[in-house]
């Protein structure tokens, strides 16, 4: 979950950690000046697209609120400001906790370079740390260097990482101002695994995808995962037309591009991993063959190892009963009690009249993407 400056900047107050003082508006309101107005929104480099203004008097203030207020940035909607007063700067730091898939340690990327481009600043340092023993202010202190005022702030920060159960902690900048440090920015991403040991939390829902709010089938898909422990189930609403029921990530995002390549528009991105139960295959295919417009639809998957085929073509099935699809589907699927589960759609297959394509493990994963691309599209395919 990722949260609003807002919401970051909360959560390091309540470790005492400097923020500017500031406000969140809704609506206009009187404000003084000088001072930052900033456009919440889930996604970075608000600065470069006109989402936060640097007011110096209170008519540019006034300007700005109602400016930003409403306003569409990359298709999400400002519903909210934090206006805050303006820090003057002596100098800006860059500074992040999160894992990383290398060392597989969560790390510290540090620079003295803060603020907008830092994605270019060759000068960014990285320190990895024990995750049981965790960033102490004297190893903060020695990675450091000239910057060693900085150590207490980044252990602050690092508890911040930990007790709250963060994927990501960015400060973008860290202002050196007269009072001391203070984090004018916040990014914080939060680990939706650990909520349960966060009770009190109680974010708005956010976004499936950053850019719009999360649609109907979406909250239908993700709610499906409370109802039992098997495995989960992932759907991602998209514009194209052909459903797409793909399982594993790395499998899913391959099988993706393998549909694009053939000239599919895929009508979601979706994954379904770990055994899950028949009931929420059941959810994730109708959502994902309900979608209006829907000209095929592609079940493709390699080896399920760790899942019944069986009893996802049981939750698959009923879901077709439901909605007896008109359009063509394509299935690849292997794995274990892969002939009973084949069969039990191939059975029901011929009972309702579905014009549905069966294949097994003999057949290469992303050669069935050519075949329902035409199967959807006819003579227009690729």
């Amino acid at each position: 979950m990722r949260l609003y400056e807002y919401e970051a900047k909360a959560l390091l107050q309540k470790h005492g950690i400097a923020v500017p003082k500031g406000a969140l508006l809704t609506s206009k309101s009187a404000v003084s000046a000088p001072c930052v107005v900033k456009a919440q929104l889930l996604f970075g480099k608000r600065a470069d697209i006109g989402g936060i203004k640097i007011c110096k008097d209170k008519k540019q203030a006034d300007d700005a609120i109602a400016k930003l207020l409403g306003a569409a940035f990359k298709g999400e909607q400002v519903k909210s400001v934090l206006v805050e007063d303006l820090i003057e700067m002596q100098k800006q730091y860059y500074a992040s906790f999160l894992f990383d898939t290398d060392t597989r340690s969560p790390v510290l990327l540090f620079s003295v370079h803060g603020g907008t481009g830092i994605e270019e600043q060759k000068e960014v340092q990285k320190l990895v740390i024990n995750e049981l023993t965790g960033l102490s202010e004297a190893e903060a202190t020695k990675f450091l260097k000239e910057n060693k005022a900085l150590a207490p702030l980044l252990v602050s920060l690092w508890n911040v990482f930990v007790k709250e159960d963060c994927k990501l902690l960015e400060i973008n900048p860290i202002a050196q101002a007269k009072s001391g440090f203070v984090c004018l920015d916040a990014h914080i991403e939060l680990d939706d695994f650990a909520l349960g040991r966060h009770k009190d939390r109680t974010y708005a829902e956010r976004p499936a995808n950053l850019g719009r709010q999360i649609t109907e089938r979406e909250k239908l898909v993700k709610a499906a995962n409370d109802l039992d422990y098997h495995g989960t189930v992932k759907y991602i609403e998209l514009d194209g037309d052909i459903a797409f029921l793909a399982a594993g990530g790395g499998g899913s995002i391959t099988c993706m591009d393998a549909l694009i390549d053939a000239g599919g528009k895929p009508a979601n991105y979706t994954e379904f991993s770990g055994d899950p139960s028949d009931e929420k295959m059941y959810i994730l295919t109708k959502q994902a063959i309900t979608k209006p417009g829907i000209k095929g639809c592609w079940i493709v998957g390699a080896i399920a190892n760790f899942s019944r085929v069986d009893t996802m073509m049981t939750g698959i099935v009923r879901a077709f009963e439901e909605v007896n699809p008109k359009f063509p589907v394509v299935v690849r699927r292997a794995g274990p009690y892969e002939k009973e589960g084949l069969a039990i759609l191939k059975e029901a297959a011929k009972k309702h009249g579905w014009n549905i394509e069966v294949y097994g493990a003999e057949t290469p994963l992303t050669s069935t993407a050519d075949i329902i691309v035409r199967k959807a599209y006819g003579n227009t395919a690729k």
